[in-house]
């Protein structure tokens, strides 16, 4: 059975939310060089009713998130509402009083954050941050009341959960409080700010059946706003669609991605990434005893077939051998002695100009391998290393020979060649670029450190190349929109000359047509430049269209390991075909009740080979 969000019976309730011909400009500019307004939100209306969930999509800086934080009476300091008007409940809400506004946010309208990591107090217990919710609207906070909500939300273990700080929590759990504290005072109207971005699929599955279903028990009027079109199919009843600052589109959610009317909507389904397999894949057979290779042999060292296995992608030769440029075998990470290993007898090759990406749920230990070979994490076990180029001495100029790098040592122990080697490439590039320094500043110096050069030389030739003007180079972050940052990111790991490059969830908030164009910028500079990268991503139908060869974590360990076309064209493990089932994709009519899941236990150590390298941990059934 689908719980189809356009399957809803007719409506005939008034609408809950109301905006008419809204217009808001920011005011930019100075005294002196004269202040002029610049409209953001242009002339938009719309309507949603009680139990009904409206999707707006677009790219950064279309003005949707502005339109969605007017139902809190939210404005962005600078900007003002020029015409029109935002009801909720009746009531115009910038015509409210202060007492009123308050009452209305977490009241009568409730928000939900992009990043509730961000949003949580970090010092506060999480129970008394539900707690505090209920208390700032007079209603009864009680322990009872905040296991109840906890419980409500799905949280495992409300008792012990609500005891615990938000850093102890995962994403997905983090989410789910942000979701109870949002609901703690059975709001009418649920603002849904990019809910999903960075969750992996199957705990965005599971949040968003999670929404749709609160939303549907308390007759609430939901505005999602996303720029994953996959998710905004699957939930909304009807979609609007925004581009600079207005309204090109507004159809319901069936008929608009089934046959787009307006030529950027087209553009925005023709940017998303290529649909996933969904019925060439089917789980791989339960193992029996017996029947696996030896897993000290296989478990997706060089003989997972990394040393000869070609670019599924880029088009090298797949029959001829491949130099190994990163070495992992036997990896165990901890956090803390007294805790489980976070990676446990991972191993893997890379190889030259090859993309390998590594997809699992959050917690599976992807991350963890990303922080390893960065040098940030200490290493238990096991071998890390990144071998030397036949005859070559990496480019070293500080005496390194042709031997290969020891990449267990941490970054503040390895040499230079070494740290310029191997460049990690951040998810947030808000928050990885000093916001007082110019983007000048942030590539002059890795030119400096790794290649000599004084006073920016190069900064023009590294923005050009990564697609960026280069008068950008005297901007701060916050003049740049995240996809220009992003570029920024991708522009100063290369000013270190890297091998190996290692992308941690680079495209995660950005929209589906700037992150089409990183994506293509690193492919061209994979090819142009012949770097090795290891791609660390949630996204199954971003993994598709870049990587040559993927593994796939599960609770630490790599369950699924082959070439790209092999592992979403199965046979899979049940998690690999669980991963792929729970990606939304547009046109996405609904939520699956429940996606297929096969109960599953590791079966010993043993590996299947499902030929041409494409291996197999062995299981089976719980």
């Amino acid at each position: 059975m689908t719980a189809t969000a356009q399957a809803a019976p007719p409506v005939t309730a008034e609408p809950i939310v109301r905006i008419e011909d809204l217009t808001i400009s920011y005011r930019t500019g100075s005294y002196r060089t004269g202040r002029r307004e610049v409209p953001v939100v242009k002339g938009v209306s719309l309507a949603i009713r009680p139990g009904r969930v409206l999707g707006l999509v677009g790219e950064s800086g279309s003005g949707k998130s502005t339109v969605a934080r007017t139902l809190l009476a939210q404005l962005r300091p600078g900007s003002q509402v020029v015409g029109g008007s935002v009801v909720v409940d009746g009531n115009d809400v910038f015509a409210l009083t202060p007492a009123a506004r308050r009452e209305l946010r977490g009241g009568t309208a409730a928000l939900v954050a992009q990043n509730a990591g961000q949003a949580l107090t970090p010092s506060m217990r999480i129970g008394r941050q539900i707690a505090e919710a209920l208390e700032s609207h007079g209603l009864d906070a009680g322990a009872s009341r905040v296991l109840e909500l906890a419980r409500h939300v799905r949280l495992p273990d409300a008792e012990q959960l609500v005891r615990r700080y938000p850093h102890q929590l995962s994403g997905g759990q983090q989410q789910r409080v942000a979701i109870a504290m949002a609901i703690a005072a059975r709001p009418r109207v649920l603002v849904l700010d990019e809910p999903t971005t960075a969750l992996d699929v199957i705990t965005q599955h599971a949040i968003l059946r999670l929404i749709k279903g609160l939303a549907d028990e308390l007759d609430m009027a939901v505005l999602l706003v996303s720029h994953d079109l996959g998710v905004v199919s699957a939930m909304s009843d009807e979609t609007a669609v925004m581009t600079d600052g207005r309204i090109v589109e507004q159809r319901p959610a069936k008929d608009l991605f089934a046959a787009p009317r307006h030529a950027y909507t087209r553009s925005l389904l023709a940017a998303s990434p290529a649909r996933l397999p969904r019925d060439g894949g089917r789980p791989a057979s339960a193992a029996t005893n017996g029947s696996a290779t030896n897993g000290s042999a296989t478990n997706g060292s060089a003989t997972n077939g990394s040393a000869t296995s070609g670019s599924a992608t880029s088009g090298s030769a797949a029959d001829e051998p491949q130099e190994i440029v990163a070495r992992v075998e036997n990896l165990v990470v901890r956090h803390h002695r007294t805790l489980p290993p976070a990676v446990s007898d991972v191993s893997f090759t890379i190889g030259a100009r090859e993309t390998l990406a590594i997809v699992g749920e959050s917690g599976s230990g992807k991350s963890t391998i990303a922080a390893a070979l960065a040098g940030l994490v200490p290493v238990e076990s096991g071998r890390l290393e990144l071998t030397s180029p036949d005859g070559a001495t990496d480019g070293a100029t500080d005496g390194a020979t042709d031997r290969n790098a020891d990449l267990t040592r941490t970054a503040t122990s390895r040499d230079t060649a070494t740290l310029r080697a191997v460049q990690l490439m951040f998810q947030n590039a808000d928050t990885s670029l000093n916001p007082r320094r110019s983007i000048r500043a942030a590539l002059a110096r890795p030119l400096k450190r790794f290649a000599g050069r004084d006073r920016g030389v190069g900064v023009p030739e590294l923005l050009t190349e990564v697609g960026l003007p280069p008068a950008f180079a005297s901007r701060l972050p916050a003049q740049l929109s995240g996809g220009q940052r992003q570029r920024v990111g991708i522009a100063r790991a290369l000013a270190a000359g890297p091998r190996l490059i290692i992308a941690d969830e680079i495209t995660t908030a950005l929209d589906v047509r700037v992150q089409a164009e990183v994506l293509e910028l690193l492919r061209r500079l994979k090819d142009e430049q012949h770097l090795s990268c290891l791609l660390i991503s949630h996204d199954l139908a971003v993994v598709r269209s870049v990587a040559d060869r993927v593994a796939v974590m599960n609770a630490g360990r790599i369950v699924e390991i082959g070439t790209a076309e092999q592992v979403f064209a199965g046979p899979n493990h049940p998690y690999t075909r669980q991963l792929i089932d729970a990606t939304l994709e547009p046109g996405a009519d609904g939520l699956d009740d429940a996606i297929e899941h096969v109960a599953w236990r590791d079966a010993g150590d043993g590996w299947t080979d499902a030929g041409d390298g494409h291996r197999i941990r062995d299981w089976e059934h719980a």
